[in-house]
């Protein structure tokens, strides 16, 4: 073998042994990258969880917080009623027992309040 076959040899060795090197790190790298991206696909879905609990949580807080306002709104409207019912019955009631009576100033006074008040409740 001459030195020019020789070093053909060598070449192709050093060649053959640097695409090999260069297969296997590339093999690592994509090792390595999948294994960074399967991490961090965990990592990801447990922040994407976090976040819509976080989100979930909050969408119920403010719920219960408006049905609250309603039911307090609800009540308080169902107190005004009590409480307007409740007078107008007092004003019949005073009406009634005075009805004999032309010089009772309260039921003649009144008569416009009874009027609408039986309007508004249906009577």
């Amino acid at each position: 073998m001459d030195f020019l076959s020789f070093r053909r040899q060598k070449e192709l060795e050093a060649k053959l042994v640097e695409e090999e090197t260069a297969k296997r790190i590339e093999a690592m790298v994509e090792q390595r990258v999948q294994e960074e991206l399967e991490k961090r696909k965990d990592e990801i879905e447990a922040e994407v969880m976090r976040r819509v609990e976080e989100t979930k949580a909050a969408m119920e807080k403010e719920m219960m917080e408006e049905l609250q306002r309603q039911r307090t709104a609800q009540l308080e409207e169902e107190q005004k009623r009590e409480v307007d019912t409740s007078a107008f019955k007092s004003l019949v009631l005073l009406c009634l027992s005075n009805i004999f009576d032309e010089s009772d100033s309260d039921c003649h006074n009144n008569n416009h309040y009874i009027l609408g008040k039986t309007s508004s409740i249906g009577l």
